[in-house]
């Protein structure tokens, strides 16, 4: 719901290490982390320094700063305008000409100097609403800009919040599946025994059974790790720093959400309130109006005052005039002049207004769909947030049963009263169950990344 589409996002890495004695300073400045005993930092810091110094977000503030240049160009339009030519050129003697007795001749083996000047201020005085419906356009476009760059600046901030969240749940998974492999890991150490004493009590297939086991283990374990380091590099990228800043964050783990979730009428109605997109499309339709207007009237003429001169000078030329004898070369004059300027092109102006109306048709579909799409993704948003927080008490409860059962069959099985297959299974289900809790747990704070993506909050 954008009047621009099509943005480019632009990233430089600079060489390492050439940057490092700045960055250092600077995060001293600025508060940031990468020096010693700069504090943990929470989900909410990171928001902070990304909307501070992210890329993204300092990108789009600088479009703002270019439209915000562009209404200035427009306004300056009425203001005065000064031109001005001068010149010196080599010119030849010439005598004569200036009656019937008096004959014209030239001596082009005599040269001298010729100066000229021309210059005139002119100040426009009116457009015939032309210039203020220009003006109205540039400075309306600047606020669907502005609008923009918050739309952007929200996106950061609930990417930053998913990419933290993210990390957590890899972080909270860890212990876990840690645990699970310390329990298989002692009851392949225990089937390995009785396997080798060949009682029959254990069989090849149950000791590779709990191999397999530990395996899927180390596999989880190793993707967890990398997706800890891959969120802590983009959070990184997020908050405008460099891959190799170091930083230390608050957390270690996902913790239940406690925090009221408001109603759904009242999400919607905050959404309506503070979404950007709602306000682009209010400032953009006040846009493509004044700028279907000013088109409307570009044939209209401008109303000038103008005050202009001239002088030219030459030994070259006699310097005598009369009533009936323009002197071209040793002459000046200057005056004051109220006129038109006229600079009609109907065909180019209907076609740029008929442009400036099907913007104005793209804007209000835009309108069309944000007045069902901004209520639909609050809903959704809010929808998965109250899912995930009451599935993850359902989780809880199995995370509970699960590791009794866990405990027990491994308990069972190193006693020699238990089966390999129960304490896989045990694992296995305790694993699941756990991952289950983290998945909702997730799940919930991705979903209040989105609600509050959803409703515009500042």
């Amino acid at each position: 719901m954008r009047l621009e589409r099509g943005r480019a996002r632009i990233s430089a890495f600079p060489r390492k290490g050439a940057l490092a004695p700045i960055a250092l300073a600077a995060f001293a400045v600025l508060g940031l982390p990468g020096v010693a005993g700069a504090a943990p930092l929470d989900a909410d810091d990171c928001v902070r320094i990304a909307l501070a110094h992210g890329a993204r977000v300092q990108a789009a503030r600088a479009d703002v700063e270019v439209y915000r240049a562009q209404a200035d160009q427009v306004e300056a339009l009425l203001s005065v305008k000064f031109q001005a030519i001068t010149y010196l050129a080599p010119m030849y003697k010439a005598e004569g000409g200036l009656g019937f007795d008096t004959p014209y001749h030239h001596d082009l083996s005599d040269w001298g100097p010729y100066a000229h000047a021309d210059a005139r201020i002119i100040k426009p005085l009116a457009t015939f609403g032309r210039y203020t419906a220009g003006v109205t356009a540039a400075r309306e476009r600047v606020a669907v800009e502005e609008e923009h760059a918050r739309e952007i600046a929200d996106t950061v901030r609930s990417e930053v919040r998913r990419l933290y969240a993210l990390r957590l749940y890899a972080l909270s998974m860890r212990p876990n599946l840690e645990n699970g492999k310390e329990i298989l890991a002692k009851a392949i150490g225990k089937a390995e025994e009785m396997y080798a004493a060949d009682t029959g009590e254990v069989t090849l297939p149950d000791l590779m059974r709990l191999k397999y086991g530990a395996g899927e283990i180390d596999r989880y374990l190793r993707m967890a790790d990398d997706g800890i380091a891959l969120c802590t590099l983009a959070i990184k990228q997020s908050m405008g720093l460099s891959l190799a800043a170091s930083i230390e964050f608050a957390d270690d783990k996902l913790v239940a959400p406690e925090d009221v979730v408001p109603s759904l009428e009242a999400l919607i109605e905050s959404a309506r309130d503070n979404r950007p997109e709602v306000a682009q499309i209010a400032h953009g339709k006040r846009a493509t109006a004044a700028w279907e207007t000013a088109e409307r009237r570009a044939n209209l003429p401008v109303l000038f005052l103008a005050a202009a001169g001239q002088a030219d000078w030459t030994p070259m030329r006699p310097s005598g005039y009369s009533a009936a004898y323009y002197n071209l070369y040793n002459d000046w004059f200057g005056g004051v002049a109220l006129g038109l300027k006229f600079d009609i092109d109907l065909a180019a102006a209907r076609t740029k207004a008929s442009e400036a109306h099907a913007k104005a048709r793209w804007v209000e579909a835009n309108e069309a769909l944000a007045e069902t799409g901004i209520p639909l993704q609050v809903t959704k948003a809010r929808q998965e947030l109250v899912q995930n927080r009451d599935l993850a008490r359902v989780a809880e409860e199995e995370v509970r049963s699960t590791r009794k059962w866990m405990a027990f069959a491994a308990a069972a099985y190193t006693s020699g009263t238990g089966e390999a297959k129960d304490v896989l299974e045990g694992v296995a289900a305790y694993l699941l169950a756990k991952k289950a809790y983290y998945d909702h747990l997730l799940g919930a704070y991705q979903a209040k990344a989105d609600l509050e993506l959803a409703i515009g909050a500042r």
